[in-house]
């Protein structure tokens, strides 16, 4: 692009001869504009900036040295050519250490040749400064382009609970905040692109459009979205976001996006707002944004409420176990449909209702154990890994109405009556199992929970389940860790004690003699697809 001149003289001859004698588009540059006087021709530079100022020294109203000196404040790089006659040449020579000053010229024997090979020198100047900006311009740009990837790195460890220092942040954390978490509606490939790559060009864009914040890929189907929240903007910038992703034919994304914080030292409280708010999905259905809220600490109301029914679905449970025991079809499934009204009454969250239709499932598989103990438990594991990752609760009441369906199929073995009263306390047992096996329980526990010794518990339940107490805790607990693995980006350490294992060395012998690869092998398959 042509650097732009202007020329300031008093005298109209003096002006047009300076314009005519270059020819400004062979030299690279462009004329602007031409004044009579300093002062007009500060006007004219504070709306039209110029890259070269050729400026006669004495002139009326303000003269060329405070002209000089005051486009120098406005325009730090701009290069002056002074004119002067053989009375100011002293000043002419003092302007020249103001630093914008190229050269001078005196009227009586300046040639148009003069002014040319100044002209010149000034666009070597601008240049050579060019040349140096652009290069400052890109090393910042990739010092905070790096900065940027180590602070996205931290973020992601210092949400994910590990104890970081993070010692750079952006200037708009100053800012309110909002966290949004985009999961991936559709967890197959789409496009055939694998949904690793799918996230990564989302995440990209959402850093391309959002210039205060930064998202990272948060396990195997979520984007975490960290946004200055500008003048209550944040929510309809993701809305518009999301929109523009469908409009373009993209993946499907449902997104929770959390209240405003005032501090980045509420971000994690942020994150879990928008994770609460994704359950709304659950029961409204995915592809939509859900804006969260600050849970209160005070409602007693709903505490009680919830109180009330996980005692009825105590209840349940106990009612479901024992008309399964008793091979009941008809009770069984009249006892969930039970379930079901109460799972949309909404005093539930999602966990809460996956885990009771896990337990249905567990206890309802209790019957393959011994027939099949390998088979069966991977069958079940599997059932309890589509309850754990099921989008909606229809599906999900969808699934487990079949799998009960099932169970009194032809090729299913149901209980014999007769054996109601055992049947029924290895269900409740497994069902206590399945609530918490990612702590620390013991065998005595479980037959206390159950009312049993604990040497006749240890006995009716590999009897019944073809498997021994630990080596059944050590299965499920290996199953969580799979599903950890797969679904997030935890440490492979903190895996393990959220999977029930105490020991990380222990962890990571038994998951390798059972999935025969390493925590960190295994999730390295997976990435790979």
């Amino acid at each position: 692009m042509p650097y732009k001149v202007m020329i300031v003289d008093d005298e109209p001859i003096i002006r047009f001869g300076l314009s005519s004698c270059v020819n400004w588009e062979h030299e690279g540059l462009t004329l602007v504009g031409e004044a009579a006087n300093g002062e007009a021709a500060l006007g004219m530079i504070r709306d039209q900036a110029v890259d070269i100022l050729i400026t006669d020294i004495r002139m009326p109203l303000m003269d060329g040295l405070e002209l000089t000196r005051q486009v120098k404040d406005l325009l730090p790089n701009v290069k002056v050519i002074l004119i002067s006659s053989y009375s100011d040449f002293e000043f002419a020579r003092e302007a020249v250490k103001l630093g914008v000053v190229v050269d001078y010229l005196l009227k009586p024997t300046m040639e148009p040749e003069d002014l040319i090979r100044i002209l010149q020198n000034c666009k070597q100047r601008l240049d050579v400064e060019e040349l140096r900006y652009q290069k400052e311009e890109r090393f910042e740009h990739e010092e905070h382009k790096l900065r940027m990837l180590q602070f996205e790195s931290k973020l992601k460890l210092y949400l994910g609970g590990t104890d970081v220092v993070i010692d750079w942040k952006p200037d708009w954390l100053q800012s309110p905040l909002v966290i949004a978490v985009w999961k991936h509606d559709v967890p197959e490939i789409h496009a055939d692109l694998p949904k690793i790559m799918l996230l990564e060009s989302v995440k990209d864009r959402l850093n391309a459009w959002c210039a205060q914040g930064v998202s990272f890929i948060s396990g195997s189907d979520e984007i975490v979205l960290l946004l200055a929240d500008l003048n209550d903007s944040a929510n309809h910038e993701i809305r518009s976001y999301h929109q523009q992703i469908a409009r373009d034919g993209g993946p499907s994304f449902t997104v929770g996006i959390s209240p405003s914080i005032h501090s980045f030292n509420r971000v994690i409280d942020a994150l879990e707002w928008a994770a609460q708010a994704l359950e709304s999905s659950f029961f409204h259905g995915g592809g939509q944004c859900y804006l969260g809220n600050i849970p209160s600490q005070n409602d007693s109301e709903l505490l009680v409420k919830r109180d009330e029914l996980q005692q009825e679905q105590k209840l349940l449970r106990e009612k479901f176990s024992r008309s399964f025991a008793a091979s009941d079809r008809e009770q069984c499934m009249e006892i969930f449909e039970l379930y079901v009204l109460q799972w949309n009454n909404r005093y539930y969250h999602r966990q809460d209702i996956i885990l009771e239709a896990r337990n249905l499932i567990m206890m309802s598989a209790s019957h393959h154990f011994k027939h099949q103990t390998e088979e069966a438990m991977k069958n079940m594991m599997n059932k309890l890994t589509l309850i754990e990752k099921s989008p909606t609760l229809e599906l999900l009441v969808s699934y487990v109405r079949q799998e009960l369906r099932r169970l009194w199929e032809p090729d299913q073995i149901v209980i014999a009556a007769d054996d109601v009263g055992g049947a029924h306390t290895i269900q409740l047992a497994l069902s206590y199992i399945q609530d918490n096996y990612r702590r620390e329980i013991s065998l005595q526990e479980v037959a206390d929970y159950v009312h049993m010794s604990k040497n006749y518990f240890s006995e009716q339940f590999k009897k019944r389940t073809g498997s021994n107490f630990i080596d059944f805790v050590i299965r499920l607990r290996i199953h969580r860790a799979k599903h950890l693995l797969e679904t997030t980006g935890m440490r492979i350490v903190d895996i393990g004690m959220q999977s029930g294992f105490n020991s990380p060395k222990h962890f990571l012998k038994l998951f390798k003699r059972m999935v025969h690869a390493t925590p960190g092998e295994y999730r390295e398959r997976l990435r790979r697809g």
